[in-house]
């Protein structure tokens, strides 16, 4: 009988989630590159309908186009300025996805956190709390915090579950994500009233190739269940 030791163990028992975390990135990457290819159509195309949309402002202002061929062409510029932005929100659903999956990979190489630890490394911020904190009763104080503090509302760039994490195969029903940049004034400030409260954390940015754009601070626990698919 075989007999494998500790390290051997938690290698084996870490290798699915480092596996699955590979293939969410590779997907996620390759979706990330299909979108900068149809960001770049939809552009070329809005500038075409900004040039005709002009044009034919001057028409009709002198007459010579029609009101129903100038309403037309003010609702093809406004669907194509719609595709532009529909994409660039897409683009940044993605590089957060894609960050949250480099953090996931990470993390199954990491000793989880015991409750109260704290953890801060280049790039990297954990902390796993001291209290069951709960995405539904504890929202509310967070946002409060933020107002206060910045004079607007928290700008929640994921509630729970979304359908970006169904895709991706996160489990996001308990977390909420912040898009602020956890190194700017805004990120330390939630990331120490977090920490102050007991509430867990993850905060991840800079060091992970190309998702730096995505740099956002994680509220809640880790995600117990990744699984990649297409």
């Amino acid at each position: 009988m075989l007999v494998l030791g500790a390290g051997a163990v938690q290698s084996a028992a870490r290798n699915p989630l480092e596996k699955a975390a590979a293939d969410v990135i590779a997907a996620t990457t390759n979706y990330r590159s299909s979108l900068d290819r149809v960001l770049a159509a939809y552009e070329r195309e809005l500038a075409r309908h900004q040039e005709m949309a002009e044009l034919r402002q001057d028409l009709y202002e002198r007459g010579v186009l029609s009101r129903r061929e100038f309403e037309e062409s003010r609702k093809a510029y406004a669907e194509a300025q719609r595709n532009v932005e529909d994409t660039r929100r897409a683009i940044s659903d993605t590089d957060r996805m894609l960050l949250e999956a480099h953090v996931a990979e990470s993390m199954a190489r990491l000793t989880p956190l015991s409750r109260g630890r704290y953890e801060e490394s280049p790039g990297l911020v954990r902390f796993g709390g001291t209290v069951q904190w709960s995405l539904t009763q504890g929202t509310r104080g967070i946002e409060r915090f933020f107002q206060t503090r910045f004079g607007r509302p928290l700008p929640i760039s994921a509630y729970g579950q979304t359908p970006l994490h169904d895709r991706m195969g996160f489990d996001h029903r308990n977390a909420l994500d912040v898009a602020v940049h956890p190194d700017s004034p805004e990120g330390r400030a939630l990331m120490e009233y977090l920490r102050a409260q007991g509430i867990p954390f993850i905060s991840a940015w800079g060091p992970i190739p190309g998702a730096a754009s995505g740099a956002h601070v994680h509220v809640g626990q880790p995600s117990p269940r990744l699984t990649a698919r297409p």
